[in-house]
Order: structure tokens, then C-alpha cells, then sequence
């Protein structure tokens, strides 16, 4: 592992959004230092909150921050955070996500009518297709298309015979029982996603995302102890620790101070929230 650090992934990609307001030199700076863009901050933000992840890019240029502004530098990003969150830009985003995991209405079944005339149309194209083809065809292979439009013939009178289930008024009521199932199934699916993404209301994916942060890194060990492995790339002592995520390890890799001083921002921006 080299030696690099961490600012609270989701702030630092957030302070590059300019809302119409004069951006902080500091922030502005820090783009530049970080080498990255609008078009960059604007295609990773949505992504790191709404799953909630933590992807973060040019993660390997956060080392050249100076050590003495690093916890300071959570209070910047911070800002604009909150500050995007509650614009128009991020809530338009939003909608547009929140239709996204809107529940698929289940598709109205045809009556059993509909579908054995659609059955009885698709016979008659294929009947007469055949019949085509036998007038066309040589002699010795009429006798080939001859057996296939009897076959034919012999659906068509099927699907008028009386003692045929397939299109009775028992399987139409079958058909709309389990449609009404699908509907009921989707009216609780729609009634769970308008409480999950209430419309022009982006908190509760902000608030998951905090507490995703807030709980994968509850138990960073600063002091855990490392070695050079194989090849020649620091490795945990612990496999334990080996075994952690890339955000854990980010923040061992950042340091005590700022990772405690974006887990106090999360939580304070938490608290606000609820």
C-alpha cells in the first residue's frame, strides 16, 4: 500500500460542482491539485451517492495535499456539498433516478376471445403461405407442403372445437386472477418506493450514503500494524484488516484527523437531515 490519504470520497467529489455561486480558491484549488473537471465531478457524483459507493478518481494525487490541510480541507468540500444537494441541478438528477426505480406495471392480459382470434389470423397467414409455396413448388415436393397445410387445416378446426381448454371462459378467469396478483404485488412495490424516494426529496439517498460512510469506517485501526509482502507491497499484518474494503483501508491510509473530521461532518450532516 503507498502511503496516500483520504477526504471523505463522497465530499471531495461533490465540492467540484459550482451551483452559480463563486467557488472557494481553496476548492478551486484543490480541482486543480486533484486534476479534475466539472465533466468529471458531474458523470461520478450521482453514481457515488444514489448506490451509495465510494469511488473516487486521481485518487493517487490526494498525497500531494499537505499533511497540515487535509482535516481542514472536509470543511471546504463540505460545504459545497450540502450546498449541491440542495440545488435545482442535483434535485432534477434525482427525479430522474427516482423513475428509474420506479416499479414495471404488469401488462393487462388479452381475453382469451383476443388471443384465439390472434391465433386463428397467424394460422391463416401461415395456411396460405404454404398453399403459395405448394403452387410454386415441383412436383414431387407438393406432397411435402400438402401434409404441413393439413396440419394447418387441422389447428384451424381446433381452435373452434368445444372440448378445446385452451381458449375456455376458466382459463380467462385464471389469466385475471394472476394479473390481479401482479397488480396487488405492484401497488405495495409503488407504495414502497414513493416512502424510499419521495419525489423532490433526495435525503434518504444522502442519508444512506452517510451512514454507509459512517458505518465502514467506525472501526479504522491506525495503529494496525503492517509489512512488505510479496512482491514487494505493504500488506496488514492482520488478515483480518488485509480483508477490509477499499474505503477502510483509505482511511487507515488518511490518518486519524481527517478521517474524524469527515466522520464528525457526516455526522453532523446526518443529524441534520433527520
Amino acid at each position: 500500500m503507498k502511503k496516500i490519504f483520504l477526504i471523505f470520497p463522497l465530499l471531495i467529489i461533490l465540492a467540484g460542482f459550482y451551483t452559480g455561486k463563486v467557488m472557494d480558491d481553496r476548492a478551486k484549488s484543490l480541482l486543480k491539485t486533484l486534476k479534475l473537471t466539472e465533466a468529471d465531478v458531474n458523470s461520478t457524483i450521482f453514481s457515488n451517492i444514489s448506490a451509495p459507493s465510494f469511488y473516487f478518481p486521481n485518487v493517487r494525487e490526494l498525497k500531494s495535499i499537505a499533511t497540515r490541510e487535509r482535516a481542514g480541507m472536509v470543511d471546504v468540500v463540505g460545504g459545497y456539498a450540502k450546498q449541491y444537494a440542495s440545488s435545482e441541478d442535483f434535485k432534477k438528477q434525482y427525479n430522474e433516478f427516482r423513475e428509474t426505480k420506479k416499479p414495471t406495471e404488469p401488462e393487462k392480459p388479452k381475453t382469451m376471445a383476443q388471443l384465439k382470434e390472434e391465433q386463428r389470423e397467424s394460422l391463416n397467414k401461415s395456411l396460405e403461405e404454404m398453399k403459395d409455396a405448394k403452387a410454386k413448388a415441383t412436383a414431387d415436393q407438393k406432397e411435402m407442403y400438402e401434409s404441413t397445410i393439413q396440419i394447418f387445416v387441422e389447428q384451424l378446426k381446433q381452435l373452434d372445437d368445444p372440448n378445446n381448454t385452451m381458449f375456455s371462459p376458466e382459463m380467462d378467469t385464471y389469466m385475471q386472477t394472476a394479473y390481479q396478483q401482479q397488480m396487488d404485488q405492484y401497488n405495495r412495490e409503488v407504495s414502497e418506493w414513493e416512502a424510499a424516494y419521495p419525489v423532490n426529496n433526495s435525503n434518504s439517498l444522502i442519508k444512506k450514503c452517510l451512514e454507509s460512510f459512517l458505518d465502514q469506517t467506525k472501526d479504522v485501526d491506525f495503529n494496525a500494524p503492517t509489512a512488505i509482502g510479496q512482491y514487494g507491497k505493504t500488506v496488514f499484518v492482520k488478515q483480518e484488516y488485509e480483508r477490509k474494503n477499499n474505503l477502510w483501508k483509505l482511511c487507515f491510509r488518511s490518518g486519524k484527523e481527517t478521517t474524524e473530521a469527515a466522520r464528525k461532518f457526516a455526522q453532523v450532516w446526518l443529524s441534520e437531515l433527520k
